[in-house]
């Protein structure tokens, strides 16, 4: 089995942001995994706010915009620190909570904290259509959203 070196993937992240910006960070993030989606979305009073997306049909949607937080699959991401749900209509622990509803269905995202440990918002995949990821690859994710932080404000 081919063993992979996450402090090379994480470097190349971190080598991706600092050379290319945020952008280019979130489009190889999203190369790793099948979501059609990859962003971060900030916090700013009871919205998230979609400050940076990538997506992989390079397609513009005004809803992925500005989403109530209490919509939102990232209230579960903050709350929890992260969240991962592979097809959300089916997912049975969303039987009272279907956030978005006909719009994502399936989502893994993380929270971002700020030094003091506030929330700034959260680092995410997503996409329309059910999707599954590699539980290595939500560790992966976990371990370079710190990385973003000195790149937004």
């Amino acid at each position: 089995m081919l063993e992979i070196d996450l402090a090379v993937q994480t470097e190349a992240i971190r080598n991706i942001l600092a050379r290319h910006g945020i952008r280019p960070a979130l489009a190889l993030l999203n190369d790793r995994t099948p979501f059609r989606y990859t962003g971060l979305y900030k916090l700013i009073g009871v919205t998230m706010h979609a400050v940076h997306v990538f997506d992989r049909q390079s397609e513009y949607r005004t809803w992925l915009k500005a989403v109530p937080l209490d919509s939102s699959f990232c209230a579960l991401a903050m709350r929890e620190g992260e969240f991962v749900t592979r097809h959300a209509s089916a997912d049975p622990r969303l039987t009272h909570r279907r956030p978005l509803a006909g719009m994502v269905e399936s989502y893994c995202g993380h929270v971002l904290r700020r030094g003091d440990g506030t929330p700034w918002g959260t680092l995410i995949h997503f996409d329309l259509e059910p999707r599954s990821i590699a539980e290595g690859e939500v560790v992966f994710l976990k371990s370079v959203v710190p990385l973003f932080l000195d790149y937004l404000d």
